[in-house]
């Protein structure tokens, strides 16, 4: 019997590890190839440097107008996840605690919001706050309409923990003289610390990467992110594709370091959700 565990242990372990690999490869080819001449990486990809050209970041650096993109994205990432946690928690608070009919209505909609493609509203979108108001080129647009696109899924999360945190404590801030917005900020907000930091490692992720919705909207390379700024390694007749990889390596590192630092309590997060929902 512990013979056989060991085996399926093994094998287990195995599937493991040569899943990790594949979905590792793709990293390891981009970090790799942001490290040669072009022409070696249209010679073959998966080959080493046969020189190692450090240059390419400092050429990502310039041509991406690595600074200026990268504040644009951040500018949109921390305001919209901000406000998206905030917003998200506070919907699912009254969702979980008042006992109203059209709540029921309301969280089928976010549910069924969370798997609407967002290319089936691009166009809507894109005729209305484009033809109509003219708000292309427009930080503060971009950001709103992440906001607006990044509640259903973290209120999703949110009525989960939410529902396990005893409803005592909310009538014991009432008997205290407590107004629902103290009660939710000084009290219910502060219990759901493992769960907004999930949701805004998520919304963040999410928002960091978007390409569709920023390229929908920013087209003056004033205001564009650093997801479009890699693009400007691409031109009519030949790309530069080594600095283009060495600009992914740089985009990709703030999220990773994100991602990095709150996988615990994404886990943590998520657990935790699941047992209290």
């Amino acid at each position: 019997m512990k013979k056989k565990k060991s085996i399926s242990a093994v094998f287990v372990f195995l599937i493991v590890l040569l899943l990790a690999i594949l979905f590792f490869m793709p990293f390891f080819l981009v970090i790799i190839n942001s490290l040669k001449e072009s022409q070696e990486f249209v010679a073959n990809p998966f080959s080493w440097p046969v020189k190692v050209k450090w240059s390419n970041y400092a050429n990502a650096f310039q041509t991406m107008n690595f600074s200026h993109a990268f504040l644009n994205s951040l500018i949109i990432c921390v305001i919209a996840t901000a406000f998206s946690a905030v917003l998200s928690a506070m919907n699912a608070y009254v969702l979980s605690r008042k006992k109203w009919k059209i709540n029921k209505i309301i969280f089928m909609l976010l549910v069924a919001a969370m798997v609407i493609p967002f290319q089936v509203i691009m166009i809507p979108l894109v005729k209305i706050y484009g033809s109509w108001f003219g708000l292309t080129n427009n930080i503060l647009l971009v950001t709103l309409l992440h906001i607006g696109l990044n509640i259903p899924f973290p209120t999703f999360l949110y009525c989960g923990f939410v529902g396990g945190i005893p409803e005592e404590l909310d009538e014991a801030a009432v008997i205290d003289g407590a107004s629902s917005e103290r009660t939710f900020f000084k009290i219910i907000f502060p219990l759901l610390k493992p769960i907004t930091i999930t949701c805004v490692v998520f919304t963040a992720l999410s928002i960091w990467n978007d390409y569709i919705l920023a390229s929908t909207f920013l087209s003056l390379k004033e205001v564009k992110t650093l997801p479009l700024m890699t693009y400007a390694f691409l031109t009519t007749h030949s790309a530069d594709y080594s600095p283009m990889m060495a600009g992914l390596v740089l985009t990709m590192l703030p999220v990773l370091i994100l991602y990095l630092v709150g996988q615990r309590y994404i886990i943590e997060g998520i657990v935790a959700g699941s047992v209290k929902g």
